[in-house]
C-alpha cells in the first residue's frame, strides 16, 4: 500500500499522465459514492470529483501529501462539499436580501409614481377654466350626479355634460404619458 501511495505521489509530481490516469481510474467512482453519501446528487458528485482531479493535476508539482493519497483525495472531496454548501447558503442569503431590496425598492418607486401622478392631476385640474373645474370636482371629487351639479351651479344638465366631457378630455391630454399607470392605480380624480 505504501508503495502504491509513493508511486501515485511521485508520478503526479513528475507529471506522468499514465499515473494520473491510474489514480483517476482507481478513485473516480469511490469518490463519487463518498460525495453522494454526504447528500450530493450524482451530477454534483461527478462535478466535485472532476474538480478535485483538475486541481490535483494543476497543483501536482506543489502537492504535499503527509498521509496517504487516499486520505488526501477524500479530504479534498469533503472540503469541497463543505465549501459548496457554504457557498449555496451565502447565495441563498444574498438572493433573499436582493429580493427584500427589490420589493422595498418597487414599493418606493410605486409610491413616487403615485405622488407624481397625483401632483400632475392636481395641476391639470387647477389649469381648467373655473366652471369646468367646478363641474369636474363636483362630479369626480364629490360624486354628485349631473342633475345635482346642474341644480347646484344653476346650469342645464346638457351644459354639465359638455363641461365634464371637456374636463375629461383635458385630463387625458395632460396625463397621456401616465394613462397606463393610472389604469393600474386607483386615482379618484381620473
Amino acid at each position: 500500500m505504501q508503495e502504491k501511495n509513493e508511486h501515485y505521489i511521485k508520478g503526479l509530481q513528475s507529471g506522468d499522465k499514465q499515473v494520473f490516469g491510474e489514480l483517476f481510474g482507481a478513485y473516480y467512482e469511490p469518490l463519487c459514492r463518498f460525495c453522494m453519501q454526504r447528500g450530493c446528487s450524482r451530477d454534483t458528485a461527478e462535478e466535485i470529483v472532476q474538480e478535485i482531479f483538475v486541481k490535483l493535476w494543476v497543483k501536482r508539482k506543489s502537492i504535499k501529501v503527509s498521509t496517504s493519497i487516499n486520505a488526501y483525495l477524500y479530504r479534498m472531496a469533503l472540503n469541497t462539499i463543505i465549501n459548496q454548501k457554504k457557498h449555496l447558503e451565502v447565495k441563498a442569503l444574498h438572493r433573499a436580501r436582493v429580493m427584500d431590496f427589490q420589493v422595498t425598492d418597487t414599493n418606493y418607486f410605486q409610491g413616487m409614481e403615485e405622488k407624481e401622478i397625483s401632483r400632475l392631476a392636481s395641476e391639470a385640474v387647477a389649469n381648467m377654466p373655473e366652471k369646468r373645474r367646478m363641474v369636474y370636482e363636483l362630479s369626480r371629487g364629490e360624486g354628485l350626479k349631473y342633475s345635482e351639479i346642474a341644480q347646484a351651479m344653476g346650469i342645464s344638465v346638457k351644459t354639465v355634460e359638455v363641461h365634464l366631457s371637456a374636463a375629461l378630455k383635458h385630463m387625458r391630454k395632460q396625463l397621456k404619458d401616465y394613462l397606463p399607470i393610472c389604469f393600474l392605480l386607483y386615482l379618484p380624480m381620473i
